[in-house]
């Protein structure tokens, strides 16, 4: 006749004992979990600023020599002018390519956003006109949802969340510190990506660039080496997706994925010794009650198999308590800290519960030693007084 023990009487008579198990499995994996959420608003907004904005938007700027002009041996006046009649040639050559819808040559004013860690800035063309501004709103699918659109110069429009993060206000000024008054920001928009554009100020010339409206470019250099322009990252400027997505990579993702793994291990580490321990010190208080089941006839295998069910109850329970406290904890971290600040960030992360599913694996298979000494320790009810260990 097939032997059962039931685990789920003992869970329900044990509420309590069962209840410290499951909190603190479950709080392991919240603030896995968590710790990884918070780190990665910064890498989430990054890859707004730095690879989303530039599938839309991209910018040129070449030297000289790029264009094949001989400036080592060359007036520079001559050079001026052989610079603009290039890089007109090549506005109106990229006209032509598939995907690129609009190419004009505009004044350069950067935009900041400030994540958690580090900082990430971006370009905001400066225009001559409002029908050109209304074309690049448009191109990026904003809406204006305050203030009006620019009409004279010095005049910008800025998405919502860049003005939360730098704590700008309709009718104030742009980057006071090093613009001074020069511009002013007249409208702002809802967009899902960091973006801003304006009318260029004549009292305030800045530097210039090619801007590029396209249908999701990649890669900008592809399209200038149909141009016979081979683009040198020392002396040429591209921005685009892939520069963006290099880059984020290399001053970001790299860096942060050291500290989540060192956090990671760590937690991994700390939680293994303290459970190791505590649940020890649980199966050594359950010893009169196996000596009991063993003595009436129940076989260590029977034991074993209702301890195994008691184990996965307790981890299965910690994932789904762990989950809903994730839930929550995202929410409110995002509704809280996150969104008035102008930042990015993303709810799941399918690699980090793949290595939590892994950790709690493994910490199943480090309970299994315990369990298995405790096993063979057991005595019958004549024994039943022998100390486990």
């Amino acid at each position: 006749m097939a032997q059962h023990l039931s685990a789920m009487r003992y869970i329900k008579n044990n509420k309590r004992r069962v209840a410290v198990l499951i909190v603190s499995l479950a709080l392991c994996f919240v603030l896995t979990y968590i710790t990884q959420f918070v780190l990665a608003v910064t890498e989430e907004t990054f890859l707004v600023v730095g690879v989303e904005g530039p599938r839309r938007m991209q910018f040129i700027e070449l030297a000289g020599s790029s264009y094949g002009i001989d400036v080592e041996n060359t007036e520079y006046e001559e050079i001026l002018r052989q610079y603009d009649m290039k890089r007109s040639e090549l506005i109106e050559n990229l006209k032509e390519h598939e995907g690129i819808k609009y190419v004009r040559n505009t004044e350069i004013l950067w935009g900041r956003i400030t994540a958690l860690i580090g900082s990430w800035s971006y370009e905001m063309p400066l225009v001559d006109t409002a029908e050109d501004v209304k074309l690049i709103k448009e191109h990026f699918g904003a809406e204006l949802k305050e203030g009006r659109m620019p009409e004279n110069e010095g005049e910008l429009i800025l998405d919502e969340a860049t003005m939360k993060n730098n704590d700008y206000v309709l009718d104030g000024y742009f980057d006071e510190k090093n613009c001074g008054t020069a511009f002013k920001i007249v409208g702002v928009l809802e967009c899902d990506r960091y973006f801003g554009c304006g009318i260029s100020n004549s009292e305030h010339t800045l530097s210039t660039r090619i801007m590029v409206l396209s249908e999701g470019i990649d890669d900008m250099s592809a399209e200038l080496a149909k141009e016979g322009i081979i683009v040198r990252d020392t002396y040429d400027s591209i921005s685009d997706s892939k520069k963006g997505r290099e880059a984020i990579k290399r001053d970001v993702t790299d860096v942060i994925s050291i500290s989540t793994s060192i956090i990671y291990v760590g937690i991994i580490v700390l939680l293994s010794i303290s459970l190791f321990i505590v649940y020890t010190t649980y199966l050594r208080d359950r010893r009169d009650e196996w000596c009991l089941y063993s003595s009436i006839g129940y076989s260590r295998k029977t034991i074993y198999f209702s301890i195994l069910r008691e184990l996965l109850f307790t981890f299965a329970a910690a994932l789904l308590i762990g989950a809903v406290i994730i839930v929550l904890a995202e929410i409110i971290i995002n509704l809280v800290m996150i969104e008035p600040q102008g930042l990015k960030c993303r709810y799941f992360y399918p690699d980090t519960i793949v290595e939590i599913l892994c950790a709690y694996t493994l910490l199943l298979g480090v309970l299994q030693i315990p369990v298995r000494y405790a096993l063979f320790k057991i005595r019958t009810i004549d024994a039943m007084d022998d100390d486990l260990y």
